[in-house]
């Protein structure tokens, strides 16, 4: 059992009141990483949604058989949000940095727990709407970024030669 407090302080649980989070709580698994672990694995089924309660733990993706790196996730922030909305597949890498200890909520846990208190799902759908808007912006804004990049190194035959000399 997790404790609720700490779920209240979660964007996705923000709305949920006492009895909604004590009820999710006693679905919640703890499990403990160490820096260099795996959480999840690009491509690897994901059946549950996890919570970051303490550490922290970085997200990549392969690209050309690289790995680069996306962003550091902090305790309190989630993901496998995107497997309950799909198949239930780990749309990236993520290894922890730090100790850390994620929280997880099976995905049957989770959809018994929304189908049965229909309020709650209305405030957990709120919230994963939400959280997707704030990720499309942000990923905008990457794009946006990589865009002009991209056409100064079309553009502009300084930039280019900078360009290639630090990325040699």
């Amino acid at each position: 059992m997790s404790d609720p407090q700490f779920l209240k302080n979660v964007t996705l649980f923000a709305e949920f009141n006492g009895e909604e989070l004590q009820v999710l709580g006693e679905t919640v698994k703890s499990s403990r990483y160490f820096p260099g672990d795996t959480v999840l694995e690009e491509g690897s089924a994901n059946r549950a949604l996890h919570i970051l309660k303490s550490g922290r733990i970085r997200v990549s993706r392969t690209v050309h058989d690289r790995e680069v790196a996306l962003c550091d996730l902090e305790a309190g922030q989630t993901f496998g949000e995107l497997s309950i909305i799909e198949d239930g597949v780990a749309s990236a890498t993520l290894k922890a940095v730090a100790d850390s200890e994620v929280l997880s909520i099976s995905m049957h846990d989770l959809a018994t727990f929304l189908r049965t208190s229909p309020n709650a799902g209305a405030k957990f759908w709120r919230a994963i709407a939400v959280d997707l808007r704030r990720r499309i912006l942000q990923t905008n804004d990457v794009v946006r970024s990589y865009f002009e990049v991209n056409r100064a190194l079309v553009e502009n035959e300084t930039f280019r030669e900078a360009y290639a000399m630090c990325n040699r």
